[in-house]
């Protein structure tokens, strides 16, 4: 009896290990979605090109853009350049619990996440060796991804 219940635990546990997994990406009509980070609430995307032209209008407002990866960190995945409408801002995750692949540039991708200025400690950062991070003022602190 001891043996069955045992197996049974082991089942259910390798099932939920299993569904978290599963749970990573989501089959869409037209493909994967792989999303990264926390779930993507807000309903109505803003125009990037919006945000970029007065990115201090939404400062501390959590926001969604649309578009596509025009580039993307090699160091870590810790920012991405989304492009959309002409127009591009970078989202980037300022502690680091967000991170991309590094193969997404060209990919759709969504992102969540809040308006802020810079940090300064992020702007002073040394960067390694062979590698730039973009240090602009305003930047999309990013809260979660979704990669198409």
């Amino acid at each position: 009896m001891e043996k069955h219940v045992r197996f049974a635990m082991i089942a259910v546990c390798a099932l939920f290990v299993a569904g978290l997994a599963v749970a990573a990406e989501e089959k869409a009509g037209d493909g994967t979605v792989q999303k990264i980070g926390g779930p993507i609430t807000v309903k109505k995307a803003l125009p990037v090109s919006k945000l970029a032209k007065n990115p201090a209008r939404f400062a501390a407002r959590t926001v969604k853009i649309e578009g596509v990866v025009k580039d993307v960190c090699q160091g870590m995945g810790c920012w991405i350049e989304v492009e959309a409408d002409g127009a591009s801002f970078l989202a980037r995750s300022l502690d680091e619990s967000v991170l991309v692949p590094k193969d997404c540039k060209g990919r759709k991708v969504v992102v969540q996440g809040v308006v802020k200025t810079l940090p300064k400690a992020a702007k002073e950062e040394a960067a390694p060796e062979g590698h730039a991070c973009p240090k602009p003022e305003w930047v999309l602190a990013t809260e979660g991804v979704e990669l198409r």
